[in-house]
């Protein structure tokens, strides 16, 4: 950065109207000295208390450049036609009537800057019909090519800062845009992730549950099933505990790396039934056909797996007892369909669903809803005829095999 624009920078950094205010002091006092010490040709007489006036009247308007170019500079033209038309000297009232020339190209629209050099021609062709003393034709013409130099580097400097200011407000506006994608992108892997949690915590907590209820009934009379249910409860704890270590060790890693633990897919499903049975639920799995895990992502494969373990923690929860639980995972074309079936009263049964579980079972299905519909696919809850309670959703994943 030059000197001069660190003269500029910090001109900048003062009110407009004050730098314009002291701009027009300057010039109204430059004007007053010139046109009183300026010798007196033939022609001229001696510039009076109306000369001093005019000297004012041509560069006070200097003050209002920015707000008020165009009245500026009209009334600018008037005073010094007047002025020069009284056989006064000029001295430097010219370089007033330039700058305001300059401020209209750069501060006003073009069609009412175009209106504000249209005065300076009038008033310059005025002067030379007039036989103004010292302008001529030549004259007349010269002073109006400099002052049209004057209005274009005003209308190209207006330009030049407009451009700024839109380079400026794209910038804002990409700013604006990068923090509103941040700010999404933050609300959607928290989301993520207190969806993770709640899947976890809330289908463990649920097979402890069941499993301490159990071997607290069975102590006694059969402690071979009590330690049974210990051991299911232990094993789902460790289970639990990894998969929180896992969630955690994302929450933890400031450079966004994930754990080396892989997430629950397809192949985890026979452990998560096999789990869920051991805590007393008859549960079926059932695969038709035989799916190419490979060809499905690891993202719609664990929201599978968290469809269905939700549904299988809710059919502990609430849908009382029950003689046959179905998972069936289908492969239909281009997409993967899981359904959880059970026979029992239904989450949605006010006799079995508290008001605390009823909540909890609609967080659990806005859950499921949100992951399916992440992927483009779509989710069925509700009772079936006859009773019990059905869960099917619907993965796409690919174009058809």
């Amino acid at each position: 950065m030059t000197w001069v624009e660190r003269q500029l920078d910090r001109l900048r950094s003062f009110p407009p109207l004050a730098v314009d205010s002291a701009l027009a002091a300057a010039f109204a006092a430059i004007g007053f000295l010139t046109i009183h010490s300026q010798e007196i040709e033939e022609g001229l007489t001696e510039p009076g208390a109306l000369a001093s006036l005019t000297a004012v009247l041509v560069s006070a308007p200097i003050a209002l450049r920015r707000r008020a170019p165009l009245g500026g500079l009209l009334l600018a033209c008037a005073a010094i036609t007047a002025h020069i038309n009284a056989n006064w000297p000029e001295g430097s009232l010219p370089l007033s009537a330039m700058v305001l020339t300059y401020s209209v190209g750069a501060w006003d629209s073009f069609g009412r800057a175009g209106v504000g050099l249209g005065a300076v021609y009038a008033a310059l062709i005025t002067l030379r019909l007039t036989d103004a003393p010292g302008l001529d034709t030549l004259g007349a013409v010269g002073n109006m090519a400099m002052f049209t130099v004057f209005w274009v580097v005003g209308v190209a400097m207006q330009g030049r800062r407009a451009t700024q200011e839109a380079r400026v407000r794209e910038a804002e506006e990409r700013a604006e845009v990068a923090r509103q994608s941040a700010a999404r992108a933050l609300a959607e892997e928290r989301l993520r992730i207190a969806q993770e949690l709640h899947d976890v915590v809330a289908h463990s907590m649920s097979v402890i549950a069941v499993q301490a209820g159990m071997g607290a009934h069975v102590l006694e009379d059969r402690p071979e099933q009590a330690r049974a249910a210990l051991d299911a409860i232990s094993a789902t704890s460790r289970g639990t505990l990894t998969e929180l270590r896992r969630l955690l060790g994302v929450l933890r890693d400031g450079q966004g790396a994930r754990a080396d633990a892989p997430a629950p897919g397809l192949a985890d499903l026979p452990q998560l039934v096999e789990d869920v049975r051991a805590a007393g639920v008859p549960v079926v799995l059932s695969v038709v056909p035989e799916l190419d895990g490979e060809r499905i992502s690891a993202g719609v494969q664990l929201s599978a797996f968290r469809v269905v373990q939700e549904a299988l923690t809710n059919v502990m929860k609430h849908a009382g007892p029950t003689s046959r639980v179905e998972v069936t995972v289908e492969h239909e074309p281009g997409a993967l369909a899981v359904e959880v079936l059970d026979d029992g009263r239904g989450a949605a049964s006010g006799a079995s669903t508290s008001g605390e579980a009823a909540a909890a079972t609609g967080h659990g299905l806005l859950g499921m809803r949100e992951r399916v519909e992440l992927w483009g696919g779509d989710l069925t809850a509700g009772p079936v005829p006859g009773g019990g309670y059905r869960v099917r959703a619907r993965l796409p994943y690919g174009d058809a095999a």
